[in-house]
């Protein structure tokens, strides 16, 4: 068996606004901070509060929130980790179904909360990113995105983001998944 690990005796949980600012301050100019958030400590600031209403420590804050055309979103795996960790989740399932790349090829994403009757099923298919123009999109100067790159991916964070929101509005606030945010309009 694994040993248990000591307590850790250091955080960077901030237990005022001038120790928010101060720890903010040190990530931007740090080296450490993913590249939105470098020598931006009000932007960091603001990530660790919103990480902070989500459960999220400081540094999973910022690793784990995205700022995509001005509006904050939350990467897909890390929006499963807060509700599947939350506890109040019996089931969470994803699969696919039908042939790739054919239209009837979707993403499904099957959730059970406990105490609800029912178990919250979305999907997205082919032929839901090709209604959305979102099949085969390419970025600025004709760039590869991630729907030429890693559709089934896609497909899948856009099912899993319905699913989600649907059944733990509670726990994700508002926010949707980062990957589904960076198909916005600019």
């Amino acid at each position: 068996p694994l040993a248990r690990q000591a307590p850790r005796s250091f955080s960077l949980m901030p237990q005022s606004l001038g120790e928010a600012k101060e720890i903010a301050s040190i990530i931007a100019n740090s080296g450490l901070a993913p590249n939105d958030y470098v020598r931006k400590p009000d932007m960091i600031l603001v990530a660790i509060q919103m990480g902070c209403d989500l459960g999220l420590k400081p540094m999973q804050a910022l690793q784990n929130i995205a700022v995509i055309n001005g509006r904050p979103s939350i990467w897909g795996d890390a929006a499963v980790a807060l509700v599947q960790s939350s506890g109040v989740v019996e089931r969470f399932h994803e699969t696919t179904e039908g042939t790739f790349p054919n239209d009837d090829f979707k993403a499904v994403c099957i959730i059970k909360r406990k105490g609800w009757p029912d178990e919250i099923r979305r999907e997205f298919s082919v032929a839901d990113a090709k209604l959305a123009k979102l099949w085969g999109k390419t970025g600025r100067e004709g760039q590869p995105t991630p729907w030429v790159t890693y559709p089934k991916r896609m497909l899948q964070m856009r099912a899993r983001g319905f699913a989600l929101r649907d059944a733990a509005s509670d726990m994700l606030m508002g926010l949707v998944l980062a990957e589904e945010a960076q198909d916005y309009p600019t």
